[in-house]
């Protein structure tokens, strides 16, 4: 409420007349998670009011005023990786030739199983191949070439620069089959890097989604906005993407996921659907099995954000 305060409210009049609400954060604002905050006057949610479009830069509206070359490719969902698959090549080392932060090395990654039921629920929904655990392998999504959607329902890490002059994009990546033994396969060490993610072919995708916690997080540069997976998808060439704000949970994520791209496929766009599943949690007609937890609280369903086309 404070933040709508202070970042609404002395737009009120401009926004008075817009359906339609194109952001472009800089600094700190690329944290905040804009559906949640209000309009101070009626003291409804933002995006209960208007439609909310989030951009890297300004200038990423010439880009999307161009046709798109709508890939051809089937979607590809990863899902469940198996953290502890030993995939150890007949050469072994203590080190890998893969570069990815020196802090995660001490680093171990627990199952997620809500994403297993994440991953079959979307890969039936888009017709879309689907990889899960031995085969959930970063060396697997190199080798693909701009799906039509790229869906992610694993881990996903942001580190802070603790070890000063890292690479940013080092320090930020998703987790895959094999991140719990980083060093036994030189080829492949269980981390898909931001860094790594530029290098993918996403010309053509329309969507990437990483439903893991902090995925859209990274070291924020004023003036150039979050250098992370965010910027890694863009520069690869995908149109949108869908990542999160913050640690998110594993039940209340599968179900949202799977009520979002169940209204992409009644032909709902990118943005009308991620704001109607976000108001199907706010009214309860998602809800979780426990009714101990509450998932019409924003931290449910306030934490992914869509940026792009």
């Amino acid at each position: 409420d404070e933040v709508s305060q202070l970042v609404i409210s002395p737009l009120a009049k401009q926004l008075e007349s817009s359906d339609q609400i194109f952001i472009s954060p800089d600094g700190e604002l690329n944290r905040v998670p804009f559906a949640a905050l209000k309009n101070t006057d009626s003291n409804q949610f933002l995006v209960e009011e208007k439609r909310i479009r989030l951009l890297t830069t300004g200038r990423e509206l010439l880009d999307l005023e161009k046709d798109s070359n709508i890939s051809n490719q089937k979607p590809l969902v990863v899902a469940n990786p198996s953290f502890d698959l030993n995939i150890a090549t007949n050469e072994t080392t203590s080190t890998t030739n893969q570069k990815r932060s020196g802090d995660l090395l001490s680093q171990t990654w627990e199952l997620l199983p809500g994403t297993e039921k994440e991953g079959k629920a979307i890969a039936k929904i888009t017709e879309a191949e689907l990889l899960t655990k031995e085969r959930a392998t970063a060396l697997a999504i190199q080798k693909t070439d701009a799906p039509k959607v790229f869906h992610v329902a694993s881990h996903a890490y942001y580190l802070p620069d603790i070890r000063k002059g890292e690479h940013p994009l080092l320090r930020s990546g998703i987790v895959l089959a094999g991140a719990n033994q980083p060093s036994k396969n030189k080829k492949d060490d269980g981390y898909l890097t931001a860094l790594e993610v530029t290098k993918l072919n996403f010309n053509g995708t329309e969507m990437v989604v990483v439903s893991g916690c902090e995925s859209g997080k990274g070291d924020i540069q004023s003036g150039e906005g979050v250098y992370g997976l965010k910027r890694a998808i863009a520069v690869a060439g995908a149109r949108s993407s869908l990542l999160s704000l913050w640690k998110v949970d594993d039940s209340a994520t599968a179900a949202f996921m799977e009520g979002f791209y169940q209204k992409l496929k009644e032909g709902q766009e990118r943005a009308e659907a991620l704001s109607a599943t976000q108001r199907d949690f706010r009214e309860q007609r998602i809800t979780s099995i426990d009714p101990l937890i509450d998932w019409s609280e924003p931290y449910y369903w306030a934490a992914f954000q869509l940026s792009g086309d």
